[in-house]
């Protein structure tokens, strides 16, 4: 406590239960349709016990009394899902998928939104593939994870947050794009696929606090893009893969939880775009397997590069680490 300005014992419990039911119909050889519905409800309870110490009027401490401040909620989520689409074969070598989803959410807040998906599958010659896609996604941010705490709760203390704003998240809207084409020659299988996501309320998550626990925020804007390469090769009893995916991703404008950043952040990105947390800049992995009778053998690895990012921790009013991204 002496250190972070709080000791706190944080107790998270999320029960979820749900309905799935789908389903699939040939209308004829050209199209078969296929629809369902989703019902999950979902009841999160949060127990947090904080023990701080009290400041005054400049921010110095008041005596070496920890004051225990106890800040309790319970809530109900509940997701309404419905899809239809339909697969139509064009020709022998030409398939559409193309179809509409519906959600609903009744959460910390409404929000809902119709999704139009639509995929185009070609294949030009044998072991030749190429496909295109658009769909429309609807992401709620982790409801477990969505922040409780009453921030003007642990003003004038050691805990007091960088600043008081508190609005809940949203969900995240996706506009996705995704072209890509596999070719197969012999044992030898090459592919390449690209894509790009638009994103409106984009989701990422930070740690903040003390215990540390993931909590979800949104960056009013955002976009990721990136490209992958994949290979692969079988002969016999011997297979092996390598791939390779490069991707950016990055955000601008934090729009909910903002009560865990510095003000001076939250300046800096609201113009700026950042990396966001969950930005991998590259990966690669590699594999092999032989199989000898009914022995199987595999050996894999990979590595990866994501934007580095450090996390300041300043004591006294502001004493939550705050995360901050140093590429730019």
């Amino acid at each position: 406590m002496l250190f972070a300005g709080i000791a706190q014992d944080a107790r998270k419990q999320d029960t979820a239960a749900g309905l799935q039911a789908e389903g699939v119909y040939n209308l004829n050889d050209a199209h078969t349709l296929r629809g369902g519905v989703i019902v999950q409800g979902d009841r999160a309870t949060s127990k947090t016990a904080s023990r701080v110490l009290a400041l005054d009027a400049n921010g110095d401490q008041i005596g070496d009394t920890p004051i225990l401040i106890t800040d309790n909620a319970s809530r109900t989520s509940w997701t309404y899902s419905v899809f239809l689409q339909d697969e139509w074969k064009l020709a022998d070598s030409l398939t559409l998928n193309y179809g509409l989803r519906y959600d609903a959410l009744s959460s910390f807040r409404k929000e809902d939104q119709l999704s139009p998906r639509v995929n185009l599958v070609w294949q030009p010659a044998e072991g030749a593939t190429v496909h295109f896609g658009y769909a429309r996604y609807f992401t709620p941010p982790p409801y477990e994870l969505v922040a409780s705490e009453t921030v003007a709760k642990f003003v004038g203390t050691t805990a007091e947050a960088p600043g008081t704003a508190n609005t809940t998240p949203y969900s995240e809207r996706t506009h996705y794009f995704d072209l890509g084409a596999q070719q197969k020659i012999g044992g030898v299988t090459l592919g390449v696929d690209a894509y790009y996501k638009k994103i409106r309320h984009m989701l990422d998550e930070g740690q903040f606090g003390a215990p540390i626990i993931l909590t979800p925020f949104n960056y009013d804007q955002g976009y990721v893009k990136g490209i992958e390469f994949t290979a692969a090769y079988e002969h016999g009893a011997f297979s092996t893969y390598a791939n390779l995916a490069l991707s950016k991703a990055q955000g601008k404008n934090i729009i909910s939880s903002q009560f865990n950043f510095d003000p001076a952040d939250l300046a800096y990105i609201a113009d700026h775009y950042i990396y966001v947390d969950h930005d991998q800049t590259y990966t690669a992995s590699a594999g092999a397997s032989y199989r000898w009778g009914g022995t199987a053998c595999r050996g894999t690895c990979s590595m990866g590069r994501a934007c580095a990012r450090t996390a300041r921790f300043p004591m006294g009013a502001s004493s939550r680490p705050t995360p901050r991204s140093i590429c730019r």
